[in-house]
């Protein structure tokens, strides 16, 4: 049977939608439970093994894939062990980004500006963009600094076809590589070695988590396989610097990354130990009806993985975008006595399909009948990015 199109919006449309969307899901968030209420009896964001997905025997594999379903279905955010990237490069790109981050001057990192850039691929601080256009004021100012990079042939270890990348616009670089922006290999020599060797790691984990996700969508394994050739996958480095003594001092909150939803199927995040990334839980009867920010837990060792607006809309709503944010807190001891404030660094990878590809609904059987236009990866993600400066 065909699939219908019971909704024609355009993609300009969706990003508005999206914007109210954020906005209705936002109002009357509240960041501490009512009175009388446990910490333990609210959600939390589930730990799944992933030891089992590697397996060669599909039962395991398929069990690992329901764990994934469930917290797609509920959260929208799960963490994962044993996901096969070394402690080698873990440890590398952390170091590396800070060195980004403190060793180039002010001037270097401007050469390195988005605004060079028609992908947004580069450097960016502060007000260079708002994941949410609310915070679009001098009290919200976001405090992260970040460097961003995109998918080059170079970096994957499975490209059989240089040829075959087209990047957010259509386009195909010529040459394949010129899309990214790098600082200067004299400054920093062990940079960029370092994000490929993590890119290249972090790439194979995401490829494996959609087959996993084709299993929790009772679909072929395979069913993407043809979809990820030359896929999408952005990467950033994030900065949030500590907290000032006056913001210590007064026990403030400082806004990192405003709340937002992410554009791509889903996004594999790295961060170091420091809290801050808050996720906002829908309203229950335990939050008075209203939706409730919580903090994601902090297990060393782990990534976190959300799921992704363009997945959400990809599977017919079954699967939740869920809104998060970055807040940095004064570090306290058990009787609120504030202990301090560390800087927090992060690496998310946003991972998509080929930009290319024609994305055709879903089987009916799996998320029923699509209500959304056909489109490509690359025109959506492009559009949810140009709405943020």
């Amino acid at each position: 049977m065909p699939h219908s199109t019971t909704e024609t919006l355009s993609i300009l449309d969706e990003v508005k939608a999206n914007k109210q969307l954020l906005r209705s899901r936002l109002a009357g968030a509240i960041s501490e439970p009512p009175p009388g209420v446990v910490e333990s009896a609210l959600p939390s964001v589930p730990l799944i093994d992933l030891r089992n997905s590697f397996s060669n025997d599909l039962l395991d594999r398929k069990e690992v894939a329901s764990q994934i379903r469930e917290a797609c279905t509920t959260s929208g955010f799960f963490q994962i062990s044993n996901h096969q990237i070394t402690e080698t490069a873990i440890n590398d790109i952390i170091t590396q980004a800070a060195h980004f981050f403190h060793d180039l001057d002010a001037t270097q990192k401007d050469a390195l500006h988005i605004r060079h850039n028609q992908l947004f691929r580069g450097y960016e601080v502060g007000g260079d963009t708002y994941v949410n256009p609310d915070d679009n004021s001098p009290s919200e100012v976001e405090t992260k600094e970040g460097f961003n990079w995109g998918y080059e042939p170079s970096l994957d270890p499975t490209s059989t076809s240089a040829d075959s990348y087209v990047e957010l616009d259509g386009q195909k670089p010529s040459p394949p590589d010129r899309c990214n922006t790098w600082p200067d290999e004299s400054l920093l020599p062990d940079f960029k070695p370092a994000i490929a060797t993590y890119y290249a790691q972090v790439l194979s984990l995401a490829r494996h988590l959609f087959r996993l996700f084709a299993l929790s969508l009772n679909l072929e394994e395979t069913h993407f396989d043809h979809l990820m050739t030359h896929p999408g996958g952005i990467g950033r480095l994030l900065y949030y610097p500590p907290q000032s003594s006056d913001q210590l001092a007064h026990k403030s909150h400082k806004l990192g990354l405003g709340a937002h939803t992410d554009y791509e199927c889903f996004t594999l995040l790295l961060s170091t130990s420091h809290p801050g990334l808050e996720i906002l839980f829908p309203a229950s009867e335990l939050t008075g009806g209203k939706p409730i920010w919580r903090q994601c837990p902090v297990r060393p060792g782990t990534l976190t993985v959300n799921v992704a607006d363009f997945l959400m809309r990809w599977t017919n709503g079954l699967y939740q975008s869920t809104i998060h944010r970055v807040v940095s807190r004064p570090m306290t001891d058990a009787d609120g006595t504030v202990k301090g404030s560390e800087a927090r660094y992060s690496v998310p990878f946003f991972f998509s399909i080929n930009y290319d590809a024609d994305v055709q609904p879903l089987p009916e059987h799996a998320v029923g009948v699509s209500k959304f236009q056909n489109l490509k990866a690359g025109e959506y993600v492009l559009e949810r990015l140009r709405a943020t400066v």
